[in-house]
């Protein structure tokens, strides 16, 4: 008996003193606004659940398990994405102070050499690659040599002191996980500088992804790569002609496919996340796009919550029809798609039981006396017809639709209404044209 007692406690001591921890400091001045703080490991496009704590005078601690792997973490404590701060765990303790108005900019770490080493080395690097595009940028235009001749000295000694220091830190971190992430951060600046803007475009997407290993397990179970993937389709092609632009990333899809090569893991994350991005810009096209190439991947490699998702938000995307129902109107049967009586159609879902919806439907129908061409579709949610018999009675010129049993209603699902009022503009076709948040927002549609 004995035995299993002094055995419980060494165990127990081992895993006592196995756990590592994260522990952080907000800003004072702010800590009053935020309750709570949440640990996630960042692996590729997932984020996998560590733990979470509650807030006291702005100060946390997570304990972080023995059985954690090494990577980078995030902790998040507010459900935006700007509200988070990301950090190296390599089996040792954490600790960090932070602004959480400004997480990015503000972090210290007071606990941990990887991350104060990694943490200085971006302040660094950074600095100087900004330096080094600023230069580049200001030779553009420039006019006389001697300043050209200025810049140029500038430049080639900035570009010797950021070799240095990306080769210093490079030593620095030999054997850590930062090493990884460092060598991955460095990036191509020609000796000399360009003389046209498009040769320093072509430049920065041609050596885009010099540095970074796509085969590096350490960058796959992070984000790195999926941040540098987003900001190569996103960011670095873009044209003001939505054709021309959808054709860059297309082409910059392809790319990213080709350096992913055949590891069909990393490319359903990367797949996974470009695809969330065009969900949430509700380019139909590209989104069309994205799912063909995701669905002919392996069955094992495909998430169908990613796939139903992406289904639904197009057929709620700008751009297509809008899907169709139907109602009874004195004993006949109608449908969206055969009304044919207006060059737009405003369709709005609400209801009697919505003090917002009170406040806005009056103020849309008094507006919609003002539009040409302009029909309304009330599509009125309720638990039971006493309120719709009431209202529909204001709104004689609309088309007014009773949507019984609510949330539940099939129509309001299809529509993925979850709030009140919702609002659609169509055109004649039937087809998307936006999505207003407010009825301020109907009103800037149509003036404009």
């Amino acid at each position: 008996m004995v035995k299993k007692i002094l055995f419980s406690i060494i165990l127990f001591s081992q895993i006592t003193f196995g756990q590592n921890y994260v522990k952080g400091t907000m800003n004072p001045a702010y800590s009053n606004q935020y309750n709570w703080v949440i640990l996630y490991q960042l692996k590729g496009a997932k984020q996998v659940y560590i733990g979470n704590t509650t807030l006291a005078n702005g100060e946390f601690k997570i304990n972080i398990p023995a059985t954690a792997s090494k990577g980078v973490y995030r902790l998040m404590y507010k459900m935006d994405q700007k509200s988070q701060v990301d950090f190296i765990y390599n089996k040792e303790n954490v600790e960090l102070t932070f602004n959480p108005k400004e997480p990015k900019t503000s972090v210290k770490f007071i606990v941990s050499d990887e991350n104060k080493l990694y943490s200085n080395y971006l302040i660094k690097a950074t600095a100087l690659q900004q330096k080094l595009d600023s230069l580049q940028l200001e030779y553009f235009h420039l006019k006389d040599n001697k300043s050209k001749m200025e810049v140029s000295n500038l430049y080639s000694k900035t570009l010797k002191d950021y070799k240095e220091t990306e080769k210093s830190y490079q030593l620095k971190s030999e054997g850590l996980q930062a090493s990884h992430f460092i060598k991955a951060n460095e990036v191509y600046f020609p000796s000399k500088l360009l003389k046209t803007p498009q040769e320093f475009l072509n430049s920065k997407k041609q050596h885009y992804f010099d540095f970074v290993n796509f085969e590096d397990k350490v960058l796959q179970n992070s984000i790195f790569i999926t941040e540098k993937v987003i900001d190569y389709v996103f960011y670095l092609s873009v044209s003001e002609d939505v054709s021309v632009q959808n054709s860059l990333y297309k082409q910059a899809i392809k790319e990213v496919e080709e350096k992913a090569g055949n590891d069909l893991l990393l490319k359903s994350d990367l797949l996974t996340t470009i695809l969330y991005n065009f969900n949430q810009q509700e380019n139909a096209p590209l989104m069309k796009y994205v799912l063909n190439i995701y669905t002919k991947l392996p069955k094992e490699f495909q998430n169908l919550e990613v796939i139903k998702d992406t289904k639904n938000k197009l057929k709620l995307a700008i751009g297509n029809v809008a899907p169709d129902f139907s109602w009874q109107e004195n004993g006949v049967t109608k449908k969206l798609s055969n009304l044919n009586i207006a060059d737009h159609y405003i369709l709005v879902f609400w209801s009697t039981t919505c003090s917002h919806c009170l406040h806005e439907i009056p103020l849309l129908h008094e507006f919609s006396k003002t539009l040409k061409d302009v029909h309304v579709i009330g599509f009125t949610l309720e638990k039971d017809d006493l309120g719709f018999k009431k209202y529909s009675k204001l709104y004689p010129e609309w088309t007014n639709v009773l949507g019984l049993n609510k949330w539940q209603n099939k129509t309001a699902r299809t529509y993925e209404i979850r709030a009140t009022p919702t609002y659609f503009i169509l055109d004649k076709n039937k087809r998307i044209v936006a999505k207003p948040n407010h009825f301020e927002d109907v009103k800037a549609f149509f003036k404009n």
